[in-house]
């Protein structure tokens, strides 16, 4: 097949987009990207100046901000070599980076039959809320580009404005994590007015999908939902709970065991869930008992070390607490500094907004709380 080759280093992707150099590749906050125009930027990028770039790591996602925009995320995936360093919040600890390379042809044979099941096509629009610089967000991005499918980019704007991007790109299909999804949902019920979004497809992934969501996107936007299941070490493994091409899935004593074109011929145990008799595969929980909010796993030391730093702020703590919507929430509880009137002090929404803006969506706590301290 020739779309493997074109797949396989940043070089073959290049050589893809400069195929079609008049079409547009990605609508963001900034306006429409062409083809012509995004190899343009890739030329400047990979020929700065040396003595700019003495000091700067390798390149590769690793080097981006939390909060970069798509186009930057592309800009470095064309301007590399063919390997990406993508972010994956771990089970354990705070984020990790994977060293992805070119895609092999049994990895890319699952990515078409995962491209095949949620209906991402040549042509039709596709509204990204994932982040660029995650494993979701990226596959999206670099699917959408391989493809031939504009990109919307909806990452790290305001409610309002992720709504009158959608109304002036309309998509074909939207993704994201629950959290996202979530979000974009009752922004729409806000900001919409009377002329609510119809989008056909709508693709889930990186966390559990609550069945009451899934029912609240579909008949919100008259769409078809999707459920995407999968790991970063494992790849993408199955859609609506069955499983892609190239997927071997197993249950054993509560645990879900894959084996797939990325790991490297292990069978890696992933989440608890079974597999019912007629092949449907029921995630359950995570395996190292971590709580799903509603989305990608937050870190919470990340996101309290960010509100300490903010002035009058003297404390931050942050708790799960049983959610009506998604199983779980997380509640930032925050203390002022002595002296500190509440009036005077940030609010809870421009708190909430300092996350988004600089750990992404996912992060976000559900509420956040202030107190004064005890005299």
């Amino acid at each position: 097949m020739a779309v493997i080759d074109l797949l396989r280093t940043s070089a073959a992707l290049r050589a893809r987009v400069a195929l079609r150099p008049g079409s547009v590749v990605l609508v963001d906050r900034f306006g429409e990207l062409t083809a012509a125009e995004l190899l343009d930027q890739v030329h400047l990028l990979g020929h700065r100046p040396r003595r700019a770039a003495r000091h700067t790591p390798t390149r590769g996602l690793r080097v981006l901000p939390p909060d970069a925009a798509l186009r930057q995320v592309l800009l470095e995936a064309l301007a590399g070599d063919g390997t990406l360093d993508v972010r994956s919040r771990g089970t354990v600890g705070g984020a990790s980076t994977l060293h992805r390379g070119a895609l092999s042809p049994t990895q890319l044979a699952t990515l078409v039959d995962l491209a095949r099941r949620t209906g991402l096509r040549p042509g039709r629009r596709v509204a990204s809320a994932a982040p660029g610089v995650h494993r979701h967000g990226l596959l999206v991005a670099l699917g959408a580009l391989a493809l031939g499918a504009p990109l919307v980019d909806l990452t790290h704007l305001s409610a309002s404005r992720r709504i009158a991007l959608l109304h002036r790109a309309p998509p074909s299909l939207l993704t994201g994590v629950p959290v996202h999804l979530e979000d974009l949902l009752h922004a729409d019920i806000e900001f919409g007015g009377h002329r609510p979004l119809r989008i056909p497809r709508i693709v889930s992934g990186t966390d559990l999908l609550p069945e009451t969501l899934r029912a609240d996107l579909a008949r919100h936007f008259h769409g078809r939902v999707h459920d995407v299941y999968g790991t970063t070490a494992t790849g993408p493994l199955t859609v609506d709970g069955r499983t892609l091409r190239g997927v071997r899935l197993r249950s054993q004593d509560g645990l879900l065991r894959a084996r797939t074109p990325f790991t490297r011929g292990r069978t890696l145990t992933t989440d608890r869930g079974r597999i019912d008799p007629d092949g449907t595969v029921l995630v359950t929980g995570r395996t190292d008992g971590a709580v799903p909010a509603g989305g990608m796993i937050q870190d919470p030391g990340a996101v309290a070390r960010l509100l300490r730093a903010q002035p009058g702020i003297a404390a931050v703590q942050l708790r799960m607490v049983p959610g009506e919507r998604s199983g779980s929430c997380a509640i930032a509880e925050v203390t002022l500094a002595p002296g500190m009137p509440v009036g005077l002090a940030p609010g809870p929404e421009e708190l909430r907004a300092l996350v988004r803006d600089r750990l992404g969506a996912a992060s976000v706590p559900s509420e956040v709380r202030l107190s004064s301290p005890e005299r």
